[in-house]
C-alpha cells in the first residue's frame, strides 16, 4: 500500500507541476499579449498626441482668420489715395520721407497700387509704424522691405525702403 501511496502522491505532485507550469505558461503569453497591446496603445497615442496638436494649431490659425474683419475693408481708388493715410502714421510716428514712387497709371487702363517708399526715423518708432499700417481699414501689404542703419545719422536711426501693395477699387 505503501507502493501505491507514493505512485498517487507522485501522481498528485506531477500533476500539481504541470498545472504550476501550464499557468506560469499562460500568465506569460498573457503577459507578452498585454504588453504587445500596450506598446501599441502607446504609440497610437503618441501619434494623436501629435494630430491633436496640429489640429489645434491649425484651429487657432483658423480662428485667426475668421478674427480678420475682411468684410469691413475699405478700398480705395489708388495708391496715392491710401499714401495720404500712410504719411498721417508717418506723422504720428515721427518718420520723415526721403522720397517717394508710385506705379502710375500706364495706357493699360489699371489703376496703380503699388508705392515705394524710402523712409528714415527711430527704429521703435519704424515698428509701430509697421504695426500701425497692419491696422489700416485698406488691404495692402508690404512686398519689399530693406532696413539698414545710414552710417551717416545718429546711431538710433535707421533707413527703410518699402515696397506697398494696396488693394484699389476696379
Amino acid at each position: 500500500m505503501n507502493r501505491n501511496y507514493y505512485f498517487t502522491f507522485a501522481g498528485v505532485f506531477l500533476g500539481l507541476c504541470l498545472l504550476l507550469c501550464a499557468g506560469i505558461w499562460y500568465s506569460v503569453t498573457e503577459l507578452y499579449a498585454c504588453r504587445e497591446e500596450y506598446e501599441m496603445l502607446s504609440s497610437e497615442r503618441h501619434n494623436n498626441s501629435g494630430v491633436i496638436s496640429n489640429l489645434e494649431a491649425r484651429n487657432a490659425t483658423l480662428q485667426r482668420i475668421t478674427n480678420l474683419n475682411i468684410n469691413s475693408a475699405t478700398l480705395i481708388r489708388d495708391a496715392v489715395a491710401f499714401f495720404s493715410m500712410v504719411r498721417q502714421v508717418m506723422e504720428t510716428r515721427n518718420i520723415n520721407l526721403i522720397y517717394i514712387t508710385s506705379s502710375g497709371q500706364d495706357d493699360s487702363g489699371t489703376k496703380d497700387n503699388t508705392l515705394r517708399l524710402k523712409i528714415d526715423g527711430r527704429y521703435y518708432d519704424m515698428a509701430g509704424m509697421f504695426a500701425d499700417l497692419r491696422n489700416l481699414p485698406v488691404p495692402s501689404k508690404i512686398t519689399r522691405l530693406s532696413l539698414k542703419r545710414n552710417h551717416d545719422l545718429p546711431e538710433e536711426l535707421v533707413e527703410a525702403d518699402m515696397t506697398i501693395e494696396v488693394l484699389t477699387e476696379e
